[in-house]
């Protein structure tokens, strides 16, 4: 990963400026899932668990979740959470 958080701004005209988990689209693309930064900085936590837990885990499909999980948690912690002078 580059140094650089990887954050896409999107201007929400008419928005009380917090945006709740939940479901998001835009336009016609498939509906995603926005994760409030609050939210996600717990739900990276919780993966980070995960993996201590399942380490030795022979289970593939268990495996290959938490594999798709880790990135997950890759990007919370890169791209997310908040550092000394980037408060908005």
């Amino acid at each position: 990963m580059t140094d650089e958080p990887r954050r896409t701004q999107i201007p929400l005209p008419g928005s009380s400026g917090q945006t709740p988990t939940g479901a998001m689209q835009f336009q016609r693309d498939w509906p995603g899932l926005f994760i409030r930064g609050d939210d996600a900085i717990l739900i990276s936590v919780s993966i980070r668990e995960l993996e201590t837990q399942l380490a030795d885990t022979e289970n593939i499909r268990i495996a290959s979740a938490l594999s798709r999980l880790s990135k997950i948690a890759d990007i919370i912690e890169h791209d997310v959470k908040v550092r000394p002078g980037e408060a908005g």
